[in-house]
C-alpha cells in the first residue's frame, strides 16, 4: 500500500452537482468547512489525500471560492490538529480573529483547527495542506512561517508528494517524524539541549497515554530518571508538572472546540486523566474557571 489514500475530481459529475461534491470532498479530506463556490474558471479541480503516518497531507487545485470554520464546524472536528498551508500557485486570503493574511506562492501559514477562520480564494489556486496532531508540536500561534524555514519544509512536503505513489506505506511513520521534527524545530524556542529535545518528542508522542510516567519518559529519552528531573528543574518544572500542563492545555482546546458535543469526563479521560475530580481541580488552578464553563462557552 502506498501513501496515496484517495484522489477526487468532479470531471465525471454533472455540472450542477460539482459544487456540492467539492464541498463534501474538502470536508472528507481536510476538516469540516462551510464553503461557497465562486465563478467558474478554466482549469482542473482535484484533491489528493495522502496518509503519512499519523499526518494528513492534501494536494488541492481549485478555482475561486470562499469559506469558514465557525462554531458548527469546530464542534464537528474530532481531532485536535494544527494545519500548515503551503501556496504553490495563486493566492489565498485568510482571516483569523482580527488578523488578515494574504498567502502567496512560496509562503506557508500555520493555523490551529480549534480557531474560527475565514478564507477567500480570488482565482486559480494550487496549495498543499499538512495536518498535524497538536500534541506533537510546541505552542503554535497562527502566523506565517519565515521564508527559509517555509522553503525547507515545503521541499520535504513536495518530495513526499512526488514519491507518494511509489513509497510503501510502512515508510509513512518515519516520513511523518521527519516532517514533524522539522516543523517543531521551526516553532520551538531555541534550546540546544538534545536531551531535552528527546524528552519533548517522547512526551508529545505519548501524551494521551495514562501510563506516561517519569520512568517511561526517561527510558524513552535514553536518560536516567535523575537526569530527567534535573532537565525539568532547569526549566522550572517537574516531569509530572510538564505532562500535566500539556494535557490540561490539550483538554482545554478540545472543550473549547467541541463544546457540548462532548462531556467533561470523556475529554478528561481522553487526555490521560483517570480522575475527573483531579482534572477539574487542576483545570481551575491553571485557567481560573471550570472545565464545564469552557465546554459551554462561558469560560
Amino acid at each position: 500500500m502506498t501513501l496515496v489514500a484517495e484522489r477526487w475530481t468532479p470531471a465525471d459529475l454533472p455540472r450542477g452537482e460539482r459544487d456540492d461534491a467539492f464541498a463534501d470532498a474538502v470536508g472528507a479530506t481536510h476538516l469540516p468547512w462551510s464553503l461557497r463556490p465562486g465563478p467558474a474558471v478554466p482549469g482542473p479541480v482535484e484533491l489528493t489525500r495522502y496518509r503519512v503516518g499519523d499526518l494528513t497531507l492534501v494536494d488541492c487545485r481549485c478555482g475561486p471560492c470562499s469559506g469558514s470554520r465557525g462554531r458548527a464546524q469546530l464542534a464537528a472536528t474530532d481531532a485536535d490538529l494544527v494545519g500548515v498551508l503551503f501556496v504553490r500557485e495563486g493566492t489565498e486570503h485568510i482571516e483569523v480573529g482580527d488578523a488578515r493574511v494574504v498567502v502567496g506562492p512560496g509562503a506557508a501559514l500555520l493555523w490551529r483547527a480549534d480557531q474560527p477562520v475565514r478564507f477567500r480564494v480570488p482565482g486559480r489556486l494550487h496549495k498543499w495542506t499538512l495536518l498535524v496532531p497538536s500534541s506533537r508540536l510546541p505552542a503554535t500561534p497562527t502566523g506565517l512561517l519565515d521564508g527559509p524555514a517555509a522553503g525547507l519544509l515545503a521541499a520535504l512536503v513536495g518530495t513526499t508528494i512526488a514519491g507518494a505513489g511509489a513509497l510503501d506505506g510502512r515508510l509513512g511513520p518515519p516520513v511523518a517524524d521527519a516532517l514533524v521534527d522539522l516543523l517543531a524545530g521551526v516553532l520551538s524556542p531555541v534550546d540546544d539541549d538534545p536531551a531535552w529535545a528527546r524528552v519533548t518528542a517522547y512526551v508529545a508522542g505519548h501524551l494521551r497515554e495514562p501510563s506516561l510516567s517519569p520512568p517511561s519518559i526517561a527510558a524513552g529519552a535514553y536518560l536516567s530518571v535523575r537526569a530527567l528531573y534535573a532537565l525539568c528543574a532547569a526549566r522550572g518544572t517537574t516531569p509530572a508538572g510538564y505532562v500535566r500542563r500539556l494535557r490540561l492545555e490539550g483538554a482545554r482546546r478540545e472543550l473549547a472546540r467541541r463544546g457540548t458535543a462532548v462531556t467533561v469526563a470523556s475529554v478528561a479521560h481522553g487526555w490521560g486523566f483517570g480522575d475527573p475530580a483531579t482534572f477539574g481541580r487542576g483545570f481551575r488552578a491553571a485557567f481560573g474557571c471550570a472545565p464545564d464553563d469552557v465546554r459551554r462557552g462561558t469560560g
